[in-house]
This record gives C-alpha cells, sequence and structure tokens, in this order.
C-alpha cells in the first residue's frame, strides 16, 4: 500500500506537452503523397494500374491508423494536463468528495 503519493503537476504538464508535440509526425504520416498518385501512370504505365488502386487503398488504411495515432498522443496528453491541474487544485482533504465522508451525507 502507498504511504506517500507525491505527485508533480508541473511534471504532468511537462508530459502532456510532450506527447502534445509527439503527435504532429504521426498526422504527417497520415497525410500521404498525393504527388506520387498523380504522377504514377505517366511513370510506370497503365499496366501498373491494378498495382495502384491496391496502393492507394492500403494509403487511405494507413493514414487513418496514422491518424488514431496522433489522437492518442493528443488525449494522453490531455489526461496529463488535466491531472497536473487537478493536483494543484485539489485540498489536501479532497478525498471527502469520494469517500463521502461528509457529515451532511
Amino acid at each position: 500500500m502507498v504511504e506517500k503519493f507525491v505527485q508533480d503537476p508541473q511534471e504532468l504538464r511537462r508530459l502532456g506537452d510532450a506527447n502534445r508535440a509527439a503527435s504532429a509526425p504521426a498526422y504527417a504520416r497520415a497525410e500521404g503523397d498525393p504527388e506520387w498518385e498523380a504522377e504514377f501512370e505517366a511513370q510506370y504505365g497503365k499496366a501498373a494500374n491494378a498495382y495502384r488502386v491496391f496502393a492507394v487503398r492500403y494509403g487511405v488504411e494507413r493514414g487513418i491508423g496514422w491518424t488514431q495515432v496522433g489522437d492518442g498522443r493528443n488525449t494522453t496528453g490531455d489526461n496529463s494536463t488535466t491531472a497536473g491541474n487537478t493536483f494543484e487544485v485539489t485540498d489536501i482533504d479532497g478525498g471527502v468528495h469520494v469517500r463521502r465522508t461528509n457529515p451532511e451525507v
């Protein structure tokens, strides 16, 4: 059992900012390569069009996956910042609301 719970709200905020910053590369990878799609036929000819159909479908699914990764990093960052703010504003007796030990209840 934990005898003393030590939290650092500023560290939680720093981690939140780091997670939000880490979401930018994921969103960048989700964008795909529209130039490649536009120049595909000119580079490889019409015979490779069957491959292009599958490659574009893969690109769409890949974009969805990387967008979810970016969203997850943003959510983690938001939760970390919220936790830091909550720790800072909760008084030492804030557990009263959780345990319902208030005499009027």
